[in-house]
């Protein structure tokens, strides 16, 4: 293995729909999101985890692939995603370091391709959760499903958002969609009464509309990949042994 896999430095997750990069620098971390792209694996192929395809470059090296019984998560059923399992390890991690008030548990919200909410209990340990389809899924969904309602921006309508009865149809069909999400969570976070932890790509869009506690909220955009990171040297160095 090369410096740069040893220490954990590079890491990939694999979406459903969009890849997930981060790099480890001088400062701190780099991370960009983008469309699958097997180009960008090179020659020094990084720490990887994947819940969407695999391309065939990744597949000869399961060495540097964390599973899901690499993550220190216990509890967790055998037919988890990693990507779940990443993401509330983290959210704990951090709550453990930022000394905030884990008694309760708390609830993993990542807004991505499909919006998981993943409940995490007062002793570290996987408690269940909910998965929905998420805020561009649904938007298709509703625009496949009919005759009358239109395909939708990528983007959300920040300004059409802040009607809650909105006239235009597209509007209507995006807060519609934003309401739902929210509805969810905050059904579910008076059920786990714990710290509400969002990340993934709606997750600004789902904060800047939250209505519940805000002292309860932490919001982190790449809590998997900083899990990748944490996990990746550890899991190099034993299984060079």
């Amino acid at each position: 293995m090369t410096g740069s896999e040893r220490d954990g430095g590079r890491a990939l997750l694999i979406g459903n729909s969009r890849w997930h990069w981060a790099q480890r620098q001088d400062h701190g971390v780099c991370v960009d999101h983008g469309s699958p792209d097997p180009g960008r694996i090179g020659a020094d192929p990084p720490v990887w985890a994947a819940v969407g395809p695999v391309p065939e470059q990744l597949m000869v090296h399961q060495d540097l692939r964390i599973r899901l019984e690499d993550v220190p998560l216990p509890q967790a059923p055998p037919w988890l995603g990693v990507d779940r399992a990443l993401g509330a390890w983290m959210a704990w991690r951090c709550s453990q370091e930022r000394k905030l008030d884990c008694s309760r548990g708390l609830l993993l919200v990542d807004a991505g391709t499909v919006l998981s909410l993943t409940r995490v209990t007062a002793d570290g340990s996987f408690g269940g959760g909910q998965l929905i389809p998420g805020y561009r899924l649904q938007l298709q969904a509703m625009a496949e499903g009919t005759l009358g309602l239109p395909s939708t921006p990528e983007l959300p309508d920040n300004d059409a958002l802040q009607e809650v009865f909105p006239q235009l149809t597209v509007a209507a069909m995006q807060r519609g969609v934003l309401e739902a999400m929210l509805a969810s969570i905050a059904t579910a976070q008076q059920h786990s009464k714990g710290l509400v932890w969002i990340c993934g790509g709606d997750a600004a869009l789902l904060k800047r509309h939250w209505t519940g506690p805000t002292e309860l909220l932490q919001l982190e955009d790449d809590l998997q990949l900083q899990a990748l990171l944490n996990l990746a040297a550890g899991l190099s160095s034993g299984r060079d042994r």
